[in-house]
C-alpha cells in the first residue's frame, strides 16, 4: 500500500481504525512524513512501526513520534500477533532499550505542525528545488509556495531554506 491510499482510508474510516502498523519505507513517500500525516489523521488510533531495519537511530524517533512499537519484518506471525494484542492492551515494543531522546522529542514537536502540503514543500527543498519548479510540481503559484516556505521556516524554528532541509534531515531519512 501507498502512503496516498493509507491516508485515503485513514479519512474514509477514522473513527473505526485503532491500530496502523505501517512501513516506513512507502512507495511514494520516505522517512517518517507518512507516520506524521497518520497520526494527524488518527489521533485515537495507536501507531506500530514495522521495519527490515532496527537501528537506534530509528527506533529512537519512532518512540518520539509517539508510535508504540518498532517492530520487525522479520518476525515470526505469531510475535506480530502477540504484539499487536500488547499494543492493544496498552503496553510497548520496542527492541533496543533507548530512552526517548530529547532532541528527536523537540524535532517531533516542530515538525507536527507542518501541514501536509507544508510537508511535500519541505521535501522539494530538501531535494534542491526551487520556489517556481515546486510551484509547478504542486499545480500552486509561486506566491503560494513562498508563504508555505516561509511558514515552515517559522514552524521548524529556524531561519533559511538550508537551516530547514537540516533540521529535517531526521524526517526526511528512509526508514525502511
Amino acid at each position: 500500500m501507498s502512503a496516498t491510499k493509507a491516508e485515503a482510508c485513514a479519512k474514509q474510516l477514522t473513527s473505526r481504525i485503532k491500530l496502523v502498523m505501517l512501513d516506513l519505507l512507502l512507495p511514494d513517500t520516505t522517512g517518517f512524513d507518512a507516520l506524521l500525516r497518520l497520526q494527524q489523521l488518527l489521533s485515537d488510533a495507536d501507531l506500530a512501526t514495522v521495519s527490515a531495519r532496527i537501528d537506534a537511530h530509528s527506533v529512537a524517533m519512532a518512540r518520539a513520534f509517539g508510535t508504540k512499537a518498532y517492530l520487525s519484518k522479520a518476525a515470526s506471525v505469531e510475535t506480530l500477533v502477540n504484539a499487536v494484542g500488547d499494543i492493544m492492551r496498552g503496553e510497548e515494543r520496542f527492541p533496543l532499550e533507548s530512552p526517548p531522546d530529547p532532541v528527536a522529542l523537540d524535532f517531533h514537536r516542530r515538525v507536527a505542525r507542518l501541514s501536509a502540503n507544508q510537508s511535500r514543500v519541505l521535501r522539494a527543498l530538501a531535494d534542491g528545488k526551487l520556489n517556481k519548479e515546486i510551484a509547478g510540481d504542486m499545480s500552486l503559484t509561486e506566491g503560494t509556495v513562498k508563504q508555505h516556505v516561509s511558514a515552515i521556516l517559522k514552524k521548524l524554528e529556524v531561519h533559511n531554506r538550508s537551516q530547514a532541509v537540516l533540521a529535517s534531515a531526521p524526517f526526511l531519512r528512509n526508514a525502511g
